[in-house]
This record gives structure tokens, C-alpha cells and sequence, in this order.
């Protein structure tokens, strides 16, 4: 092999000369867009085959109106001025009405309520009167009878109990029992107490009636003598 070959540098020895500057690229210009592709007409449908119309109904409510009304015929010349007055006539007419229902409704619920509070007063009315009746009565008959010396006792009852077989007078002692004094005396104050006049209210003259007789004593106050007692035959 020889040795005086050349042999490539590595690299090219710095020097001071101006560098090689590489151009740039030129753009590359941008696609113009597409034009729009206008869609292929269609084709026309076949003409279809006419359809028998169908017999409609004339009849109907507005047209059942508008002749009774003749609506077209009124308004032809524009709003009818002369009609205003009737029309005017007629709202007035249902406004009386309707105020007249509103006002029978309040006077029928106020009537309703007058007549639940003159049934309360009946009844209030019918049990006053029966009991004024019922004292007026007993008045009366106590008016009455005053002249017997009988008198509504405003004493309360009392009972009195014997027990059975015979009487124990020492138990009968400790018992508080009413005697025939006493009775007369309660009896008198009684009768002076609810004893009326027997003649007219006008009158001045006051009878007292007698009180009742004393228990055990006769009518002239002395006392009762028992009525002898036959026995029995066996």
C-alpha cells in the first residue's frame, strides 16, 4: 500500500472568510378551496293522480249564526252608532240582575239566621213561661189553702226509725227527736210566715190562717184523750 495517499480531512481548517448562507425555502402556497358542488337537481315526481274531493258539510253552528245574525250586512258600513243605546240598554238590564241575585243570596242567609235566633227565643220564651205558670200556680193553690192553716213546709223531712219488737226508751232518749211543741211552734212560724192575703190585692184586709192542731191535743188545745180500745176476740 503506499504510503503518500491523500487522506480526506476530518474537518475544514477555521477561516476568516464569509460562510455560505443556505436560502430559505419559499412557502408553499395554501390550496384554494374547492367550489361547492351544487347538488344534481332531482328528478320531478311523477304527477299523482288527483284526488276526488269530498262532499263537506255545509252545516255548522257559526254558519247557522251568521245567517240568523246577518253580522256581514251590519258591519258593512262600519260600527252601527244607532244600535248603542239598546246595547247599552241590555248590559244595564244584566247588571240589575246580577246585583238583585247577589242581594236575594245575603237576604236569604240573613233571614235563615233571624230565624235560628227567633227559634232560640221560643224555646227560652215556652220554658219561662212554664215555669212562671207552674209558680203562679202554686201561689195560687198556697193562697188558698192558707185559710186551713195549711202551708208549704219549708222545713226539710225527717225520718223516724223504730227498730223492731219493742222500743227502748233509754236509746230513745239520746235520739234528737222532734216533740209535739216544738212541731206547733215550727208550724205557727211557718203559717205566719207564708200566709197571703185570701181577699183581693186591693184590699187591706189580711186573714191569718189557723195554724194546725198541735199532735195529742184537740181542736180547743187541751189534750186528746184516747178512745178506749176493745180487744180483740180470739
Amino acid at each position: 500500500m503506499a504510503i503518500n495517499t491523500i487522506k480526506p480531512v476530518a474537518s475544514q481548517p477555521r477561516a476568516n472568510v464569509p460562510r455560505y448562507v443556505e436560502p430559505e425555502p419559499a412557502p408553499t402556497p395554501e390550496p384554494a378551496p374547492a367550489p361547492p358542488t351544487e347538488p344534481a337537481p332531482r328528478a320531478p315526481n311523477a304527477a299523482k293522480a288527483p284526488r276526488p274531493a269530498a262532499p263537506r258539510n255545509s252545516w255548522s253552528v257559526f254558519s247557522l249564526l251568521e245567517r240568523l245574525t246577518r253580522m256581514d250586512g251590519l258591519f258593512r258600513e262600519g260600527l252601527p252608532v244607532r244600535y248603542l243605546p239598546h246595547v247599552l240598554f241590555v248590559m244595564l238590564l244584566i247588571l240589575i240582575y246580577i246585583g238583585n241575585t247577589h242581594y236575594a243570596t245575603r237576604m236569604n242567609r240573613s233571614i235563615q239566621r233571624l230565624k235560628m235566633e227567633a227559634e232560640d227565643l221560643r224555646a227560652d220564651y215556652t220554658t219561662l213561661k212554664s215555669d212562671y205558670m207552674e209558680a203562679s200556680k202554686q201561689s195560687e193553690v198556697a193562697r188558698k189553702v192558707a185559710a186551713y192553716g195549711l202551708v208549704e213546709s219549708s222545713s226539710p223531712p225527717f225520718r223516724i226509725e223504730v227498730p223492731a219488737g219493742r222500743l227502748d226508751e233509754a236509746a230513745l232518749d239520746l235520739v234528737p227527736v222532734l216533740t209535739a211543741d216544738s212541731l206547733a211552734a215550727r208550724t205557727l212560724r211557718d203559717s205566719l210566715r207564708r200566709a197571703g192575703p185570701v181577699g183581693p190585692f186591693d184590699s187591706l184586709s189580711i186573714e191569718v190562717g189557723a195554724p194546725p192542731v198541735p199532735i195529742g191535743t184537740d181542736a180547743t188545745g187541751e189534750p186528746a184523750t184516747p178512745e178506749p180500745t176493745t180487744p180483740r176476740r180470739r
